[in-house]
């Protein structure tokens, strides 16, 4: 157990002994708001140095996965420039080291868990007996905001459909896409909704796990083409974020918004032909900007959409809207 404010200064452990002094209401009024000081602020140093070691663990894992990467990629092409440059333009390296970064933020974040966390009682929402019906939902809703929001955009002129194309390289290019999707919405989700949001949670409350892993889930993006390029990027992450966070929060794990993060991010860019948060990608549908990039979202592609932003302010309001509903239909019950 960790020492008290008042153990750890002797003059204090005095004062403490007075009696006289601490039947003085005001005077136990701030030696409690004293300690409930000292207490946050080492749960914040706790939680921030979790946190780091979490993103060491994930560095760590990530260029090691990375070096294997790349030796095997020399081993495969033994005619391959040696050199930095070389080895980075190879294809097969490009695909394998963005695995090791998703297979490294995973394995970071489970590492970090099991280490701190495992034992004291919270979890990080990969258990769940609703599994398969939870990430039914959140996938659907994924796809159908996404899909209002894009119909919208193209209603207001912010897009142009150029053609609908299919061949067997675009259906294997869809498939690594959605494969791709599922990696990024897995270790993004566990990050940020299962590790940072859990960890707040269970020492700040929920609306601090929300708060704090919605910024922090918006934050991730900052390096993304075009994330900068007006104020509605960085607000509908935050608004997306919000949106995953209280899915998490709602239903009781991750399923759910891994579920809506797969799909929303597929279908924006693998079906819809969105760049997905300013990142090209082989899509279905060929479709071209056109208009007030307020309205198209510009390079950014639909998440840099002012009608993005509505749609994902309006799945807040009804998701939020459902399980209130039903909570209260529960406790009636």
């Amino acid at each position: 157990m960790e020492p008290t404010f008042a153990q750890e200064h002797p003059f204090l452990r005095e004062l403490a002994g007075n009696r006289r002094l601490f039947s003085n209401k005001w005077f136990r009024r701030e030696w409690n708001l004293i300690e409930v000081k000292k207490r946050k602020s080492l749960s914040i140093l706790t939680i921030v140095g979790k946190v780091l070691l979490t993103l060491v663990f994930i560095v760590v894992i990530t260029v090691l996965l990375s070096i294997a990467a790349a030796v095997v990629a020399i081993l495969r092409h033994p005619a391959l420039d040696i050199s930095m440059a070389g080895v980075a333009g190879d294809p097969f390296f490009i695909k394998a080291a963005l695995w090791a970064q998703i297979i490294g933020f995973i394995s970071g974040v489970v590492l970090s868990y099991a280490i701190f966390e495992r034992r004291k009682g919270w979890a990080l929402g990969l258990h769940s007996h609703l599994l398969g019906r939870r990430f039914g939902e959140g996938f659907a809703a994924g796809a159908l905001l996404i899909t209002i929001s894009s119909a919208g955009i193209w209603l207001l002129g912010g897009i142009k459909i150029v053609s609908f194309q299919w061949t067997g390289t675009l259906g294997f290019e869809l498939a690594w896409g959605f494969l791709l999707f599922v990696g990024v919405a897995v270790n993004e989700e566990l990050f940020a909704r299962g590790y940072l949001q859990g960890l707040v949670k269970e020492r700040f409350g929920a609306i601090s796990g929300i708060t704090v892993s919605t910024v922090v889930f918006a934050f991730l993006h900052t390096f993304n083409p075009g994330m900068w390029s007006s104020p509605l990027p960085i607000l509908n992450l935050l608004l997306a974020g919000l949106l995953f966070a209280i899915s998490r929060e709602y239903s009781g794990g991750l399923w759910m918004p891994i579920g809506m993060h797969l799909s929303w991010n597929f279908f924006q860019g693998c079906i819809l032909g969105f760049e997905v948060s300013g990142t090209p990608m082989s899509s279905l549908i060929k479709t071209e900007i056109q208009g007030a990039s307020l309205i198209s979202g510009g390079d950014f592609g639909a998440e840099g959409s002012l009608v993005t932003t509505l749609i994902l302010i309006l799945g807040i309001v009804l998701i939020s809207t459902y399980y209130q509903r039903r909570a209260r239909q529960m406790q009636m019950n």
